[in-house]
């Protein structure tokens, strides 16, 4: 299915379920309800929603440190049901812009070594890998850290 029948938007409170069940997909280290509330109230955080029609099959987290010139991709999630269609990148267009916008120069990001798919993602979109964090997420699976001058 094309692309071209998304539209994003700011994350609200009303997609709460709608995140927790994409969060779900993650084999671990999950936000919980709680944290999802949390970031959408902060002015340092930007969390958008990737919408087929009324649903949310996608989204990404921003987070902005003050007085510091880069920022975070803390996650970026696509439904399995809707993966391979572009819409990880189009999130991830979309946050390189949000951040350029906030006078961010360099976008950093942690990704589990074995995540073949979103490692190949952040490469296209021209993402280096900078150092590698062993046994980061709870499972033990290591991390690259990944970054982009934007």
């Amino acid at each position: 299915m094309p692309h071209n029948d998304i539209t994003l938007r700011a994350a609200r409170a009303s997609d709460l379920p709608a995140l927790l069940a994409l969060e779900a997909q993650f084999p671990g280290d999950r936000m919980s309800a709680r944290q999802f509330r949390r970031h959408l109230c902060s002015a340092s955080a930007r969390m958008q929603v990737a919408l087929r029609g009324d649903t949310p099959i996608g989204a990404s987290l921003l987070f902005f440190r003050a007085g510091s010139g880069s920022v975070r991709l803390y996650s970026l999630i696509v439904a399995a049901s809707a993966r391979g269609q572009g819409i990880g990148a189009r999130l991830l267009a979309d946050a390189e812009q949000a951040a350029r916008d906030r006078g961010c120069r360099c976008m950093r990001l942690e990704v589990r070594v074995d995540n073949a798919a979103a490692i190949a993602l952040y490469q296209r979109a021209g993402y280096i890998r900078f150092d590698e964090a062993p046994g980061y997420y709870h499972d033990g699976v290591a991390a690259l850290r990944m970054q982009r001058e934007l």
